[in-house]
Formats: C-alpha cells, structure tokens, sequence
C-alpha cells in the first residue's frame, strides 16, 4: 500500500519546490537520481533472473553431478519457478485507452492538422486519437514492452470540446498536449514527464496483479512511486507551464487565453444547461425526448452563453487558487504565465467537430447515442420509476398523521419532502422525528444540511452532534468547513478541517486493508452469514470448483465489517491458474468484501495460509 498521507505528500512537493526555485541544477540532478533508482530496481532483477537462468543452464551442461545435487535437493524447483513468477511480474500488460478511434482514413482533416503541429513542434508521433464524451484532451503514452518502454502515442480529445470551440483553439489545445512531447521542450522535462507516468502506472498494475512476483515489485513501487511522484511535482508543475507557452507561441497569447477560457466558461454552462435539463426529464418521461448527442449538437447551435454568464463563469474559474491535488495550475496563474489577459472567446462560426469530423460527424454523433442507449436505457427506466413510485408514497404520507407513520416511514417522508419538495417542507418532519427518536444521530445531520443551506449557525450543533456516527464525519466536517470559511471564521474551520484530515486517513487506511489479501496478512474463522453462504452455494455449483474453504481477513479498521477470503480447489486442466480464477471470481455478483483465491499457482502459500484458519464449506 502506498506509504504517504496527503500532509506528507504536500509537505514533500513543497520541499522539491524550495530546492526548485533555490537551485535547479541540483534539483533537476537529484530528480534525475531518483529517477534512476526505479529503473536501477528493475535492471537488476532482470539481471539476477538472466544469471539465475545463465547459472542454471551452465550446469546443467558443466557438470551434471552439481545438476543432479540441484535436483535431489530440489533447488531447481525453487530457482525456476522464482524466475518464472518475476518475468511474469515485469511483463506488465498495459491497458490502452478507449474511446471512439477516429482513423487516417475516416478523418483526414483531422490527422492532417495534428501531422502539422507534430512537425512544428518536432514531438513524437501520434499513433491514435480517439474521440471521448468529455469537455477535455489528454495525451497518453502506454507502454506496449510493459516496463521496457516502446511507446503508443494517444491523443484523446473530447466531442463537447470540439463542438464548442474554434479551430484555432482546438490547435492550441493539442499543441499544449503535444508539447509534453515536443522537442522544444526540455528532453529531460520530456522524460521526467514520462517517467511519472510510468512509474504512476506500474504502481496501479502491480496493486491489480495477485501474483507473488508483482506483490513483491509492488512493495517497491508503492514506497517509491509516491515519493517520487511528490518530489518531480514541482518540475511536473513547470512541465504545463512550458506546454502553455508552446502553445501559445505556436498559435498566439489571445487564442491559447481564449481556449483556456472558453473551457472554464463553457464546462458548468453546458453541465447545467444542458445535461442538467437532459437528465430531469426522467423525473417526468420515461424516455428522453430526443437522443443525447444529436440533442446536444443541436442546443450548442441555438444557444450560446450569455456574457454575463459568460463573465460570472470566468470569474469564478479565475478566483480558484493552485492546489497540490493536481499539476495543473489554476486558471489565473496558467493566463499569468503566458502574459496575457482573460478574454471573452468568441462564437464560433463553425466548431472544430464540424471543420475536422465533417460529413462524418453525423455518424459519429449517432455512433455515440447508440453507445449511450446501451449503458444508460436502464439507469433512466429505473429513476423514472423511482420517481413514480416516490411521488406516490409522498402522496400517501401527506394524508397521514405525523405521529401515525412508523419509524422508517417518517424517516422515508422527510426524506422525500428533501429530494422532491424543498427544506422548508422537510424541515418540521424532521424535527418531529428527533423529537420522538433522540438518539438517531443521522437526523442530526439532515437537519444540519437544511441549516447550512439556509446560512443558519444551528447547523454547526446539529454536525458535532452527527459525529457520532462514524459514517457521517467526514461529510459533516466538511460541511461545517466550508459554512465557517464562508463566515471567515478561519481558526474554527480548521478544527473542523482536522477532523476531516483524521477521518480521511483512516477511511484511506481501511481502504488499502481492505483492497487485496497476501500472505503477511492474519486470518480467523468466520462466521457464516446469508450473504456468505449464498456466495459459498453459488460458488459450489461451478463447473471449475472442487472444494472450498472460507475464513476472515483480521483487520485493523471496522473489524464489525468483515473481509472473506474463500478458497477454491480447481476441477479439471488448465493452462492458467488466473484465468481459471477469473472465471470463477466472474460467476458471483456481491457487495461484500470477499476476496476469491485459488489453491494452486502463485496463490498456494496464501491459500495454504487461509485454509489452516478457515472452515471448509
């Protein structure tokens, strides 16, 4: 698990930043050392594989009585798998991508123009675009020798992005993203660049793998990614900066501000406006009137946003400040940088989805409704229902006595009155529910959020009062945050700010517990439930289950909500342990914290582990 809290993570990027801006050299030579270390690490076991196997071989052919002593005592047993199970470790599988691929042949308008500001900015080649729903862009290298390197170039634009944008600002995105690339910034920017995302990656794939080789890289890597992740923050940092300033310098200062702006502008108005209104129609309808993507192509033609919203947006992206929860800049110190000013961007006379998709877009845009109908088709029919169904127990509980509905029933009212009426309305059934059940913290904090809501002091009581529940802490700190910081009551809001900090990592702590299961860890008996049984049944009638065992992972945080370990023995041959155990794992659908494992492979030691605590079903 990853070895460093938020405050720890901070106070090293400030750090890197002092010894930054008081010496670059020494900082840049340090970061190039640290660097290094990772792939010192993996150098190394490779090369300790390479004699493993050299060594093996060499007697094999030498001497075949040091061969056979390696067979009697079985050593080669030890060797070769050991080499087998750190190669498979190394060989990392990289998930490209996905969105909608916009090819060479379909879009040559569009390859064209990133051919052009890859050749100005001599970066390296774009190998795939592929087209997302967001108001984004994003360039991606994936590994596709793991961690060996030779990388796939992708370039990702989103379609509202292009539908609500110029050609020209759509360029000074991509040559921002394409600088983190370009030979014409720094190569050793290029490459920590780079590195960051390597090494952030590898973390994530050896926390995904079980295998015993990856749970050893990933000891490594998740003591190191971070560290280094926080210590090159500060040239990561300096990274977007020099990205804007090709950008602006390959287009200009007013149309690389103007595309910065137009997507702080335009990102809360077409949320709000559009998608907002979209998707209340299922409070009502139980389909949208039109498709979501065709509708969305059609608003942005016959609505623009207003100058005053246009204005209030812009002001509210430029009075946000540089946190450490991302590279990027704010939007005030990025326009800063460049020398420039906000500017009001103007509307475009034709988008750059229209100039560059051409006669496809309408293609693209049907291809994207399909694919939201299939994903979505279901979530609408079932909030449409939801609302039918709440509207009519509303109806009902508004022809009941307060006093005459149930525990759950008033709780389900004031609920209801909350989502579907207003605070005012909730507000007496809640407190008339206090008043008959005292000691249920959880009404404390709905009626701490209709007080908040109405900038009312009471609310602070009623979250102190929620901090009961141990659910409840973190939201209600960081409502109670964020009414003190808007009275400017500073020294308060950071007692409340600590709570959350507490919470926080403890939660992040219970998390991690909770996210694999190794052989370090200790285990008990477990107690069979409904929930585990019915796991443990389904379980037992697939065809790849011979036997199980189940027992409970001891945890340090909310031991009253267990974590399941079950252990199968597999039936029949396989070629692989993981996909047989892939099979398995897919077959059960639960909430529960249950963790599968098969008894042979690299899970043997664990499950051998598991089954001395455990209980066989």
């Amino acid at each position: 698990m990853p070895t460093m809290n938020e405050e720890q993570f901070i106070k090293l990027v400030k750090k890197s930043e002092l010894e930054a801006e008081k010496n670059i050299g020494i900082y840049k030579a340090k970061l190039a050392l640290f660097a290094v270390l990772g792939y010192l690490v993996i150098f190394s076991i490779l090369l300790v594989l390479v004699l493993l196997v050299g060594g093996t071989l060499a007697t094999a052919f030498i001497s075949s009585t040091l061969f056979i002593i390696l067979l009697k005592k079985k050593l080669i047993f030890i060797i070769l798998p050991a080499i087998w199970v750190m190669l498979k470790a190394l060989w990392i599988k990289f998930d490209t991508p996905t969105g909608y691929f916009l090819t060479r042949e379909k879009f040559p308008e569009l390859w064209k123009a990133v051919d052009e500001l890859s050749k100005d900015l001599k970066s390296q080649p774009i190998h795939q675009i592929i087209l997302t729903p967001e108001l984004n862009a994003s360039i991606n290298q994936t590994p596709r020798l793991g961690v060996f390197g030779w990388q796939l170039n992708t370039l990702t634009l989103g379609l509202e992005l292009l539908l609500i944008a110029p050609v020209e600002e759509i360029r000074s995105v991509i040559a921002h993203e394409l600088g983190h690339l370009s030979g014409n910034h720094s190569k050793f920017n290029g490459w920590i660049y780079r590195v960051r995302l390597t090494w952030n990656r590898l973390m994530s794939a050896f926390e995904d793998n079980e295998s015993i080789g990856a749970r050893i890289m990933g000891s490594f890597f998740n003591w190191y990614s971070p560290k280094f992740d926080a210590y090159s923050f500060a040239l990561a940092r300096n990274n977007e900066y020099e990205a804007d300033a090709i950008s602006a310098e390959l287009t200009s200062p007013e149309i690389a501000t103007c595309a910065l702006v137009n997507v702080h502008a335009s990102s809360p108005f077409i949320d709000k406006k559009y998608w907002g209104a979209f998707y209340e129609q299922a409070d009502h309808q139980s389909e949208p009137e039109s498709s979501p993507y065709f509708g969305l192509v059609k608003f942005l033609s016959n609505n623009s946003l207003s100058q005053d919203d246009m204005i209030k947006n812009i002001k509210t992206a430029m009075d946000e400040v540089t946190e450490y929860d991302d590279t990027h800049p704010c939007l005030k110190d990025r326009v800063d940088a460049i020398n420039s000013v906000p500017v009001l961007p103007k509307l475009a006379k034709e988008s750059a989805a229209h100039a560059w998709l051409g006669n496809q877009l309408e293609q693209v845009i049907k291809d994207f409704d399909d694919d939201w109908y299939e994903n979505n088709n279901e979530k609408w029919s079932e909030r449409y229902e939801y609302v039918k169904d709440s509207n009519k127990k509303l109806e009902k509980f508004s022809n009941s006595e307060l006093n005459d509905l149930s525990e759950e029933d008033l709780w389900r009212y004031g609920v209801l009155k909350m989502e579907f009426k207003s605070d005012n309305e909730a507000l007496p059934v809640f407190e008339f529910y206090k008043s008959k059940y005292p000691d249920d913290v959880d009404v404390d904090y709905m009626l701490g959020q209709i007080f908040y809501r109405k900038n009312d002091e009471r609310c602070l009581e009623y979250f102190r009062t929620s901090l009961k529940n141990e659910s409840l802490i973190i939201d209600a700190s960081e409502y109670a945050y964020y009414f003190l910081m808007a009275s400017d009551r500073v020294k308060e809001a950071q007692d409340w700010h600590d709570i959350y900090s507490r919470q926080s990592e403890k939660e992040n702590a219970a998390r991690e517990e909770r996210a694999a299961v190794s052989v370090e860890d200790d285990f008990s008996e477990a107690e069979l439930n409904d929930e585990l049984l019915l796991v443990l049944q389904k379980l037992s009638e697939h065809k790849n289950v011979k036997k199980l065992w189940f027992a409970q992972k001891v945890v340090k945080y909310y031991p009253s909500s267990p974590v399941y370990v079950i252990v199968f023995k597999e039936k029949g041959l396989h070629m692989s342990y993981d996909s047989v155990l892939a099979k398995v794992t897919k077959s059960i659908d639960t909430e529960a914290d249950i963790f599968i494992v098969v008894s042979a492979g690299d899970y043997k030691k664990l499950a051998k582990k598991v089954i001395s605590y455990g209980t066989q079903f």
